[in-house]
């Protein structure tokens, strides 16, 4: 049994329309060499240009060093500064010399994007840059990353350092798994320990998204000659229901970074409502009684089913129920299922229970159904 609930995504879309909320044009296009927009739960493309090109990745490097650290490293061990971690582009302000804990050169690597952090904990994890990179290299086979290939743990650029802005999107999937790193990765300015023990160092991230857009909570930015102004963010709108991730290398500025990923995480947003698509309680259908001819059982929904669900595509209602049943069925005994898709994709699934209780067939029931398949 199908059902098409077409008219009410009609109004829906009305509505939101009406609201400010529904985007019915296309997407925002960023000047960028390449983005994605992507759906966390469902892993749909919302927008994109030329996902899996392979281009220089900056900074955002630097979400696999912090992903092979925290599966390998003890947070409060201590790493020494080597006297090469200070190379060009970021800092965290580090001293050769000087040891820090690796929760606070995880904080100086993803919050100031520092290089010197990058290559302290390379150094001190793996025992070098070189090995620690084939832990890079290796996770990224694990994770399919096939546009993926690394050469450094800090995003300098360097031939054959390169991913797509979809592999940065699973990528940053995995990382945000992980407290610690949503955690970090969600503050734009931050401290720790200062040179020596003495005092603490004030952290400050380049990601403008984190103060311009309250709903963004991470991830990490990069610039290089070769990468442009880079960026994979996080966005979460709870009451909707929706998780975006979004993923652009090539951006002409970090202004520019900031305000299309802005506009293209609103617009992804906005191609998202939250309706009661069924009120809890509701009756779906029956099931006649089998020899109780005139008798059905009813049966509802168990729990009522609000989701959300894109804007402008039908929504279609499936129901597994038995043709008859036979008693005794006592009220809240589970008869099928109610399963809501948009295309292929399942949106919920739900038990279809007895709404009401009825007895057995008694003998003069079952002797009547007996007779009435005796006459042609």
């Amino acid at each position: 049994m199908l059902r098409r609930f077409a008219f009410l995504l009609c109004c829906l879309a009305l509505l939101a329309g009406a609201q400010g909320a529904f985007a019915a044009g296309p997407p925002p296009s960023p000047d960028a060499a390449a983005y994605v927009l992507v759906n966390a739960a469902t892993g749909e493309t919302l927008a994109s240009r030329q996902p899996d090109r392979e281009l220089a990745m900056a900074s955002t490097t630097k979400i696999m060093t912090a992903l092979i650290v925290l599966d390998r490293a003890d947070l409060d061990a201590r790493y020494r500064v080597p006297a090469d971690a200070v190379v060009g582009g970021s800092t965290a302000g580090l001293q050769p010399g000087e040891t820090l804990t690796v929760r606070d050169l995880l904080t100086g690597l993803l919050v100031s994007s520092g290089n010197d952090a990058s290559i302290t904990l390379a150094e001190g994890l793996a025992g070098s840059q070189e090995a620690f990179v084939e832990m890079m290299n290796a996770r990224a086979r694990e994770l399919g990353l096939r546009q993926t290939s690394y050469r450094n743990a800090h995003g300098l650029d360097e031939p054959g350092h390169h991913t797509s802005v979809r592999d940065l999107v699973r990528l940053s999937a995995v990382a945000m798994r992980d407290p610690l790193f949503r955690e970090i990765v969600g503050d734009r300015r931050a401290t720790i320990a200062g040179v020596n023990g003495v005092g603490t160092r004030t952290l400050e991230s380049e990601n403008l998204l984190l103060d311009a857009y309250p709903e963004a909570d991470g991830i990490k930015t990069g610039m290089t000659d070769d990468a442009g102004y880079s960026l994979v963010a996080h966005a979460k709108r709870p009451a909707l229901g929706v998780n975006l991730y979004l993923a652009m290398i090539g951006s002409p500025s970090s202004e520019a970074r900031a305000s299309d990923a802005e506009a293209l995480l609103r617009w992804g947003f906005s191609q998202y409502a939250r309706p009661m698509l069924v009120p809890p309680g509701t009756v779906v259908g029956s099931a006649p009684v089998q020899y109780r001819p005139g008798v059905s059982v009813p049966y509802r929904v168990d729990r009522g089913v609000r989701i959300p669900i894109r804007l402008g595509e039908d929504v279609t209602e499936e129901i597994a129920a038995p043709r008859e049943v036979e008693g005794p069925v006592d009220e809240g005994d589970v008869l099928g299922t109610l399963t809501l898709r948009q295309g292929e994709r399942v949106l919920a699934r739900r038990d279809l229970v007895a709404a009401a209780s009825v007895g057995d067939a008694g003998v003069l029931d079952r002797i009547g159904a007996g007779f009435r398949a005796l006459i042609p």
